[in-house]
């Protein structure tokens, strides 16, 4: 006779098994928290992701919003001033970001513009092209240049050969630009303030929406006495028909439409300052205006995938042939006033693309060249072209090319910084400098990888090593000083 187990025991062997599940579910989840490969593939797993955020609320001791068991994680439980991405205060004793120590105050280092006195020089012409690639000089397509005028101002003038974008996203890149700070800082003389001191008359004509997360607030664009023209301010002309404002764009016609009907009010006894945005090659890279200047078929967006790489590239570069011939209308513009001779004309991207090179399309989520150099061509020869140069350098750069001025960094190793995500949040942050020798630091994981070495190590091992530690705390305290600006700014 078989006997069958009582209900006592069987309540008794539940209890176990929720007791073994209650012991093993934290722990597993701990272990996985601290090991980058299993979290980077669990996490996409709404089980795994209820149950760590769960268990972290659980250990959070101190109330600072972060426990044990997510990531980062919590490495001071019991103190609510020290939590990752914590504010880390200077001088107060605390480290409450966790990474090397209490946050020293920096130095502030003297504004260049200041120290130049506003007058008028060459009238200057700054054109942004969204989502360029620095690659767009050499690209051939059947054996032909496909941005012939660029090369030709590149050739006679410069071009900066290590010229990178701050972030990848276009409303950081033109806030850089303008206000030549990735942080707003009331001590740095921005660029429409040193023009209209110095006597400039300003235009804006741009091909998206300038007021989107409020730019053109934000850098001046809106400034008693400047004529300004936008996608929203020409919202029927938009090539798609949606009204949002990331949404708004111009087609690269209209934008030179406008731009030639503008320099017929201009008064050129007076120093006058112009800035054109060409959105021909943002994404999906064509709109039904778009001209067929490298093939005749360019891809529907619902065609885009990686499978369509190549037909996809072609495009790309079509849309670039479409900013090229609009910087061209530009030029001859000028040409046909006889004024080539007194203009600085300043070419950049607001940052780069990826075409699945790096089997990513698009930009603003990693930290390497086809998504953060940028073309940086400027009509003076005499523009230093071996440097590490970034957004925020381009206003100087650009008034001393107008007023003659000599244009050199001193310190030849300045490294321009990078980030993805924002400051208070990042996932990404980079040092690269001359040469394009990047440092770059994961969040997500607290390693850093050295470029020139093809290498990523645990950060704490970086600093052990004193031919890592500087760039490591280098890259690190520009980051916490940044953070502390914006926070002071606010």
């Amino acid at each position: 006779m078989i006997e069958l187990p009582s209900q006592h025991t069987s309540q008794a062997d539940n209890r176990a098994l929720l007791a073994l599940i209650a012991v093993l579910t934290p722990l597993l989840t701990f272990i996985v928290s601290n090991a980058d490969a299993l979290r980077y593939g669990l996490s996409k797993k709404t089980s795994y992701a209820l149950i760590s955020q769960g268990l972290d609320k659980l250990s959070d001791i101190d109330f600072d919003g972060f426990g044990i068991f997510s990531y980062p994680k919590d490495n001071a439980v019991f103190n609510a001033d020290i939590y990752p991405g914590a504010l880390d205060i200077p001088g107060n004793g605390i480290d409450e970001d966790g990474f090397l120590g209490d946050a020293v105050q920096a130095v502030r280092q003297q504004d260049g513009l200041a120290e130049i006195a506003p007058q008028k020089g060459k009238h200057i012409v700054l054109i942004v092209l969204e989502s360029a690639r620095a690659d767009l000089l050499e690209k051939k397509i059947d054996g032909d240049y496909i941005a012939p005028t660029l090369r030709t101002i590149a050739d006679r003038g410069s071009a900066i050969k290590y010229a990178y974008s701050h972030t990848g996203y276009t409303t950081t890149s033109i806030r850089a630009i303008f206000n030549r700070s990735l942080v707003r800082d009331h001590a740095r003389i921005t660029l429409i303030d040193f023009l209209q001191s110095a006597g400039y008359q300003l235009s804006i004509i741009s091909g998206q929406d300038e007021s989107f997360g409020n730019v053109a607030s934000d850098v001046g664009m809106k400034n008693e006495g400047i004529y300004y023209f936008d996608a929203r301010t020409a919202i029927d002309d938009r090539v798609f028909p949606s009204k949002e404002q990331g949404s708004l764009r111009l087609s690269e016609e209209r934008v030179i439409e406008q731009f030639q009907s503008h320099m017929n009010e201009l008064d050129f006894s007076q120093p006058q300052f112009i800035y054109l945005n060409i959105q021909a090659a943002h994404f999906p890279y064509t709109h039904p205006k778009m001209k067929k200047r490298l093939t005749d078929k360019l891809i529907p967006r619902s065609e885009i995938n990686i499978e369509n790489r190549d037909w996809l590239a072609i495009t790309y570069w079509n849309a670039i042939a479409s900013a090229d011939w609009a910087v061209k209308q530009v030029l001859d513009a000028f040409k046909d006033r006889k004024l080539l001779d007194n203009v600085t004309f300043m070419i950049l991207g607001d940052h780069g693309e990826s075409l699945f090179e790096d089997e990513f399309l698009g930009h603003g989520h990693a930290i390497n060249d086809s998504q953060t150099k940028i073309p940086l061509i400027i009509n003076d020869s005499h523009v230093f072209a071996d440097q590490a140069i970034g957004q925020v350098d381009v206003a100087e750069i650009v008034i001393r090319s107008a007023l003659g001025l000599t244009n050199a960094w001193a310190d030849n190793g300045k490294p321009v910084f990078q980030i993805v995500g924002t400051l208070s949040q990042p996932l990404l942050i980079a040092h690269i400098k001359q040469g394009g020798v990047r440092t770059v630091f994961d969040f997500r994981s607290e390693q850093v990888f050295l470029s020139d070495l093809q290498l990523w190590k645990p950060y704490k091992e970086a600093l052990l090593e004193p031919v890592h530690k500087s760039r490591v705390e280098s890259l690190i305290r520009e980051w916490e000083a940044l953070r502390w600006q914006e926070a002071e700014s606010l």
